[in-house]
């Protein structure tokens, strides 16, 4: 196995959840598509789903409303019911991206400091990772909370590569959508966007530094950002 603890004196790695580390989107349309049936809605599809994701759970469920003709002045109550339903059951078909648990193992093993900066709830996001068994991975996160900003601006995200221990080295964030890479752009941070990911664009017109098929290149990203 390639050792990899030259690029882990120089990067520490921070990435987004949804659509990078895992596949969330399955959990969070059903629990959308409870409350919009309760509503005498129509039910969202998948690709509505994947559509809406990427700026919290709030503009998630204000995005499904609008298309479904629902009214905006149910969205509180709608929400609320969201994250009962969402935190109740936040990992039943969710699961990590194409060789995720894979590339965290070599990452930790070249002893990156890792972390992951998401606008999903963090006691959500909490649970998720320590379902998915991906928390060990991880020295910190940062998610939604009450007087948190979210990404795209810079504030949790300079948050998180503090909490991890960045020190002298350069924080990376590894994301899927523009609202990581004018993230990682406001935090003076190389942005990584892994494909397959939630996003209606093609993730080589957002403007990152480095495109990857899948996490098998991260490391090769890497190379490539210290060259």
């Amino acid at each position: 196995m390639t050792n990899y603890r030259d690029l882990a004196t120089e990067f520490s790695l921070v990435f987004d959840l949804d659509g990078t580390l895992i596949d969330s989107a399955p959990d969070l349309q059903a629990a959308v598509n409870t409350v919009l049936s309760s509503h005498g809605l129509r039910r969202i599809s998948m690709e509505e789903t994947q559509a809406f994701i990427g700026d919290g759970m709030p503009k998630l469920c204000e995005r499904a409303l609008e298309a479904t003709g629902g009214p905006a002045e149910i969205l509180e109550v709608f929400y609320d019911a969201f994250k009962k339903r969402y935190m109740s059951a936040p990992a039943v078909k969710t699961k990590p991206m194409i060789a995720v648990r894979e590339t965290l193992i070599t990452a930790k093993g070249a002893a990156f400091a890792m972390g992951v900066c998401t606008n999903k709830s963090e006691p959500v996001a909490e649970t998720i990772l320590t379902e998915l068994q991906l928390r060990p991975f991880f020295t910190d996160f940062v998610g939604a909370m009450p007087g948190r900003a979210l990404k795209p601006d810079p504030e949790p995200l300079l948050l998180c590569a503090e909490r991890i221990g960045t020190g002298d080295r350069r924080a990376v964030l590894i994301g899927d959508s523009i609202a990581d890479v004018k993230a990682a752009r406001n935090a003076h941070m190389p942005c990584i966007l892994v494909r397959g990911g939630y996003t209606n664009t093609a993730p080589e017109l957002l403007g990152a530094d480095v495109v990857i098929d899948s996490f098998d290149h991260l490391f090769t990203a890497l190379e490539q950002l210290a060259a």
